[in-house]
């Protein structure tokens, strides 16, 4: 089964929860964690993630920030060493490309499916109209 985990800071989490919901429908492989919204610690929340990977599961931890706290603290809990991918810089297409792939996920799968969702970021630049009756709706969408 895969199994996947989605700590941020903040309520970014529910964010990603939110729109996952609306976009696949499919919750029931995701866990989420909002952290420092109070004074609890997650810890345990992770470490109960962790534990619930099992040898036949396919486990992805993924956190917002690169070196950020909560990062470092995904960090110390060695998912690695538990057969768990942890994926820092997440997106939402990354986790919706994850969360719906039948391919099995490998460092090579996941290599890959960064890299995709890496060169969907970029700015959006309008083109100016040829002329005045060029401009529709139809136009913005070609």
């Amino acid at each position: 089964m895969k199994k996947l985990l989605i700590a941020t800071h903040g309520y970014l989490a529910d964010g990603f929860k939110s729109s996952l919901s609306i976009l696949t429908g499919q919750q029931d492989q995701v866990q989420y964690i909002n952290a420092y919204v109070d004074e609890s610690d997650y810890t345990d929340a992770l470490e109960a993630f962790i534990d619930s990977v099992g040898p036949d599961d396919q486990g992805v931890i993924f956190t917002d920030i690169y070196g950020g706290s909560v990062c470092q603290r995904v960090l110390l809990q060695q998912p690695a060493s538990h057969g768990i991918f942890h994926v820092t810089g997440a997106n939402l297409g990354l986790v919706i490309e994850v969360l719906l792939t039948d391919k099995p996920i490998t460092r090579e799968y996941l290599e890959g499916a960064i890299e995709a969702a890496r060169s969907t970021m970029r700015i959006v630049e309008e083109e100016a109209p040829q002329s005045p009756q060029e401009d529709s709706a139809d136009d913005f969408f070609a």
